[in-house]
């Protein structure tokens, strides 16, 4: 079992809030006492076995439905893709309502295609082509989720996100760090943050055997359409290449379940990992748990971007934490409890955290002085959310730890000062 503890300053951690669970272990089962306090990349489904391939090379149009029975979404990999110039391929639900179209090698332009999520247990996958001549592609895993990616489109009990054979919750509940009651909102509920919300995406990406949730958002940096994450959420460009960031999810009004309509969101793929560093240091390195990519086509001319900050944060500043916790639609952490009496805001600065893991007796740590807490609900997928100061609307740490103090129930983020620092020109930070 994994009892892994953060100590902030000379504090032992040993009682919180509440806790997340661990990815599975490689047999596949989850012990329910694996528990970590960080709120870690949100595991949503499984990357399994699948055969089927198209005639190499194809002489016309092909067509395939895939179907894994009780998944939430279905994510279609595509190996050995290279098609004829004018010739494409869809992957799309089988009533056409979403689709998406992978031409010549693919996205990033190396014959391995992960296609975009399509909700439902059925994705069809077909093949256009008048003349044929291409190779083609084999399909050679799929990807199963098990949370619903869409609260609308549930195909059965086990993959309803809040259902126990699915959440394995150990405590009851999803894996939040939620001080008192949960004071998060739609994002909806607060139309004055538009500018600060359109940049930030939920991320779905594939990692060893499973399927992952995060959050990010687009920085102001050198390259057009930077993305900024946790290096605990995407680490290597394997991963970067698999993402998909789903820019718009989010409910059309306060309080409500009507998703934004697909003419009001976007997927965007992963694209070239600028940098990343650490969660934990490593000598002279690392220890910031930052992540940058640079996605595919032009998402920022939409969505537009963050700007962050190399001011210090300062205790009793107001903040507004953008999320998709638990992966589903995005909210914002504006008050600390539901009352709605209290703001969010930063209640410590300039700390370095620890974290034990007691299967091994060995001791990590952040970079040090490189940390700041604050009081404000997240849930594990909240990974990478900005932490936007809530006057002036710039970044002011990137969110990445939970229950870094447990008498106090705080959440911990690394100080976009020291990210803005490491990565250099790679990011346009503001001194306001």
């Amino acid at each position: 079992m994994n009892r892994n503890l953060l100590v902030a300053g000379s504090l032992l951690a040993v009682a919180g809030c509440a806790a997340n669970v661990d990815d599975p272990s490689a047999d596949g089962a989850y012990d329910a006492y694996d528990i970590e306090a960080a709120p870690g990349r949100l595991r949503a489904g499984d990357v399994v076995a699948y055969e089927a391939e198209t005639p190499h090379p194809y002489v016309g149009g092909w067509k395939h439905a895939i179907t894994s029975p009780g998944a939430a979404f279905v994510r279609a990999h595509l190996t050995g893709f290279s098609l004829a110039k004018g010739d494409y391929v869809t992957v799309s639900s089988p009533d056409g309502s979403r689709s998406f179209r992978y031409e010549g090698r693919g996205p990033n332009d190396d014959g391995d295609v992960w296609a975009f999520a399509i909700e439902g247990e059925t994705a069809v996958v077909e093949l256009h082509s008048d003349s044929g001549g291409g190779h083609g592609f084999s399909i050679a895993d799929i990807a199963h989720g098990t949370v619903a990616l869409d609260p609308g489109v549930v195909s059965s009990d086990e993959a309803d996100p809040r259902s126990a054979p699915l959440a394995l919750r150990p405590f009851g509940g999803t894996p939040e760090v939620v001080c008192s009651t949960d004071g998060r909102e739609d994002i909806a509920c607060h139309p004055e943050l538009d500018a600060q919300q359109k940049p930030v995406a939920r991320l779905v990406f594939i990692s060893g055997g499973g399927v992952f949730l995060c959050t990010g958002w687009l920085v102001a940096g050198k390259y057009e359409s930077t993305l900024i994450t946790n290096n605990h959420c995407i680490s290597t460009q394997s991963e970067a290449n698999t993402l998909e960031a789903q820019f718009g999810y989010q409910h059309t009004t306060c309080g409500g379940s009507t998703l934004a309509s697909a003419a009001s969101a976007a997927s965007v793929s992963g694209g070239d990992v600028l940098k990343t560093s650490s969660k934990y240091r490593s000598g002279s390195a690392g220890g910031l748990d930052y992540t940058l990519i640079a996605l595919r086509g032009s998402p920022e001319a939409a969505w537009g971007e963050l700007t962050p900050t190399t001011s210090a944060p300062r205790v009793g500043t107001p903040i507004n934490v953008i999320q998709h916790p638990g992966g589903s639609p995005k909210k914002v952490g504006y008050w600390r409890d539901r009352t709605q009496t209290a703001r969010c805001q930063i209640d410590t600065t300039d700390q370095t955290y620890y974290h034990i893991d007691a299967t091994k007796w060995t001791l990590h740590r952040t970079a040090t002085r490189s940390q700041t807490g604050y009081s404000c609900d997240t849930e594990g997928g909240s990974s990478g959310s900005p932490i936007v100061h809530g006057e002036t609307g710039k970044v002011i740490a990137l969110h990445h730890l939970a229950d870094v103090d447990p008498f106090t129930c705080q959440n911990g983020g690394t100080e976009m000062a020291e990210i803005c620092a490491d990565a250099g020109e790679l990011l346009r930070c503001a001194r306001d």
